[in-house]
């Protein structure tokens, strides 16, 4: 499933209305879409294309990766990008910089979440049965600086680290055992594709742990007309089946060996703001 990118120049989609329709075709959406290079860009880029030529809208697109994910939001809000896809919050939703497409992208996915444990803890974990055997564990969630996954891990007073740095160190931290982070909570679609790529940590197979979010694309202001033409374009894929289709093909086989339902599911909640 890596997805691999490279600096291209506008891909046109050669999506037109036929001149025997009797109208002009529509303008191409402009895109400049930053992508992470962790993986999982290849289902958001996949959604987005394939919706807009559900919709038969034309599109040109700039992929732009190698970048530090906060610093893609930074240029998202400078213009320098003009789409990028990450969790929905309400931060983000109220900040001016950013324009939300109004459409969650995972069906909730990336709020089940299962753990990257170290594999001398499994035993630690397998003990767990709620929130409060977790909390008594003392072990220390770890999260990029600024996630909004903080704010779940902090209302339920869950002791957790704030990475700074390049997220990819993270993961020979929580295996150390010595640097102040003991394990990392992942997205269901995403913790099988990490465990893979960082054999020092195990995927914990005993817990579920759940809260409401989702992924969004966000827009710079300057492309905000486009949000109902992608919102447009979603709905379709979501009514049609497109987007149930893409995630299977994307997700499917990992969830099924994750056994989500003989794990002990911990609901946790999304606070306010």
């Amino acid at each position: 499933m890596m997805f691999k990118l490279r600096w291209m120049g506008f891909l046109a989609c050669a999506l037109f209305i036929s001149p025997s329709s009797g109208s002009a075709p529509p303008a191409p959406l402009e895109l400049r879409i930053a992508v992470v290079s962790d993986g999982h860009a290849a289902y958001f880029t996949r959604l987005l294309e394939a919706s807009l030529k559900l919709i038969k809208q034309p599109y040109h697109i700039q992929y732009v990766k190698d970048i530090p994910a906060r610093r893609m939001w930074w240029m998202l809000g400078k213009d320098d990008i003009n789409l990028f896809y990450g969790m929905q919050s309400k931060e983000k939703d109220n900040d001016r910089r950013l324009v939300v497409v109004r459409h969650g992208l995972t069906n909730g996915l990336i709020g089940q979440r299962v753990l990257l444990i170290r594999h001398a803890d499994t035993q630690v974990f397998a003990q767990v049965r709620s929130v409060a055997d977790l909390k008594r564990t003392g072990r220390i969630a770890g999260f990029g600086a600024g996630w909004g996954d903080t704010k779940v891990w902090k209302a339920a007073g869950l002791p957790l680290y704030e990475h700074a740095a390049p997220w990819s160190t993270i993961y020979a931290m929580v295996a150390a055992g010595n640097r102040h982070v003991d394990y990392l909570p992942r997205g269901v679609i995403e913790v099988l594709e990490e465990a893979r790529r960082h054999p020092e940590l195990a995927v914990e197979q005993h817990l579920l742990l759940e809260y409401h979010a989702d992924f969004a694309y966000y827009l710079n202001p300057s492309v905000a007309h486009y949000r109902p033409i992608i919102e447009r374009a979603l709905r379709e894929a979501e009514a049609t089946g497109l987007k149930a289709r893409l995630i299977e093909e994307e997700f499917g086989a990992d969830i099924k060996a994750l056994n989500l339902n003989r794990r002990v599911r911990v609901p946790l909640s999304m606070p306010p703001g």
